[in-house]
């Protein structure tokens, strides 16, 4: 067997997914070609679970907080918050920086499930363009999420995978992601028209559907006592959850529960496996890659240049497979300990996915939410705002990654 049919087969499985006759089957491609590797020995069974165990936790995450965010919107949670948060002057501003502290002390997927839905019911309560408005956490999830372990799942990976604490987190990355998230905003801020212009529904035409049909939804103040009980008791179980060797997916499985209860609804169809799927196949289809591609010297060093051309070619690699199983190809060549190999792995894999719409899960998740909600967010729409705010955030981040290393490196 070829060495290279691995590689052959990750770039027919990419092809497929961007082919606009299979737009709506994008997952079908990675899902069926990653079972032909296996099938055919090119991957063998035990290769390719080991390839997908460290995405089992990530995706059941994700597959589950889908479900409770649309539960807590039928309940009218975001609706009522919607009308609290609407009516001031600067919400725009004030909303980016909810989003980034979401994204940065709780995590990225938190934030695109729980906070698109709000942030779509405020653009109709202002009469504004809901895709300009909700695209502030998707652009978010990676502007925002370098920052500590919890911020984002390829952090967590990078973490265990390297035995990084907290604080090296903080040491490494704390600058590049507020560069990223200022820069960012300038460019939103600077482009919000152009990014409004963007939008085919014209403003606030979102379908505004909400609450359950058939039943009665409560009075504003058990829809906030309750629903803002039960987000706060989410976000305290993340935070101890490592503590009693829970995972994040347990906590938002109980949160689930208690909403089937409450709701009286169960949101099957909202299921995000093709998301589940196109990730699964992605990791098989690129760890398998991974061995036959030179990849060590484009992910190795600590110069200025390396660093460079560590984050350029690992944001390339996050556009083009998704970051997740980006990550899991390129964590080999930065060693078992910190690095700034490693640092600058993470910048692009996190940062970087902001040009294709498969670049990161989170945006695949803030795709699948905000066009649920009748926000008609399109591919080559979320490409062209990549190449505004995307690249010259990717830019600055990468600058103030190369501060950092020069004044770790001058302090010893």
């Amino acid at each position: 067997m070829s060495t290279a049919a691995p590689a052959v087969l990750l770039a027919v499985a990419v092809a497929g997914m961007l082919a606009p006759q299979l737009r709506r089957a994008s997952w079908l491609p990675p899902a069926l070609l990653a079972g032909v590797a296996v099938a055919s020995g090119i991957v063998s069974p035990g290769a390719a679970g080991s390839s997908v165990r460290p995405l089992v936790a990530p995706l059941a995450f994700v597959a589950l907080a889908v479900p409770m965010a649309v539960m807590l919107d039928r309940y009218g949670l975001f609706a009522e918050l919607a009308e609290l948060v609407a009516s001031g002057r600067r919400y725009v501003g004030a909303l980016w920086v909810l989003a980034a502290v979401t994204t940065a002390t709780l995590n990225l997927d938190v934030a695109v499930v729980l906070l698109s839905p709000l942030y779509v019911r405020i653009a109709q309560r202002r009469g504004t363009s809901a895709f300009a408005l909700a695209l502030q956490p998707a652009l978010l999830s990676s502007l925002a999420s370098s920052a500590l372990p919890v911020s984002n799942l390829t952090n967590l990976i990078a973490a265990a995978h390297s035995h990084v604490p907290v604080s090296a987190f903080v040491e490494h990355l704390g600058l590049a992601t507020l560069a990223a998230t200022v820069v960012g905003w300038l460019c939103y801020r600077r482009g919000l028209s152009r990014i409004e212009a963007l939008d085919p529904g014209g403003p606030g035409r979102a379908d505004g559907r909400t609450g359950a049909p058939g039943r009665r939804r409560p009075d504003r103040a058990r829809v906030l006592a309750l629903g803002g009980a039960l987000v706060v008791a989410v976000v305290a179980g993340f935070v101890a959850a490592p503590s009693v060797g829970a995972e994040p997916y347990e906590v938002v499985a109980v949160a689930d529960v208690l909403l089937v209860l409450e709701t009286r609804s169960l949101p099957l169809a909202v299921l995000p496996w093709r998301i589940v799927a196109t990730v699964l196949g992605l990791g098989v289809l690129a760890s398998a890659a991974a061995g036959h591609l030179p990849l060590a010297g484009l992910l190795s060093g600590s110069s200025l240049a390396d660093i460079v051309r560590t984050t350029a070619v690992s944001a390339v690699g996050a556009n083009v497979v998704n970051n997740l199983p980006a990550l899991l190809v390129a964590l080999p060549f930065t060693g078992h300990h910190a690095s700034w190999a490693l640092w600058a792995v993470l910048l692009g894999t996190n940062v970087g996915p902001l040009v294709l719409p498969g670049g990161s899960l989170a945006v695949l998740l803030w795709i699948s939410t905000v066009r649920r909600l009748g926000v008609p967010a399109r591919d080559r729409d979320f490409v062209r705002v990549g190449w505004w705010i995307g690249l010259p955030a990717l830019a600055a981040s990468t600058g103030a990654l190369l501060l950092v290393r020069l004044v770790l490196g001058a302090a010893h």
